[in-house]
């Protein structure tokens, strides 16, 4: 939906200055997987942003957008592994 895509990379504009101001990368997780959301059940791409990690490191929760789940997050695991993988080879 156009108004609902315009909202979106107004979003996405000041996500990425707050990130840059703050010398961090940002990741655009929407760009990619903006048609899977909370609504998508098991295929839910971000919108399972608020849940708890099944995933522990060192006694913490690893990040759900870390790692894959049985479908939906592998994408978004793909682009911050991807960004990772920039920011270490800089």
């Amino acid at each position: 939906m156009p108004v609902l895509d315009q909202v979106q990379n107004r979003l996405d504009d000041v996500m990425k200055k707050v990130a840059a101001d703050d010398g961090a990368d940002f990741v655009d997780l929407y760009d990619h997987t903006a048609n899977n959301t909370a609504c998508d059940g098991a295929d839910r791409g971000i919108g399972g942003l608020l849940e708890n990690s099944k995933l522990e490191l060192l006694g913490q929760p690893v990040p759900w957008y870390a790692h894959p789940d049985e479908k939906g997050r592998d994408l978004q695991a793909e682009r911050v592994a991807a960004k990772i993988e920039a920011v270490l080879n800089r």
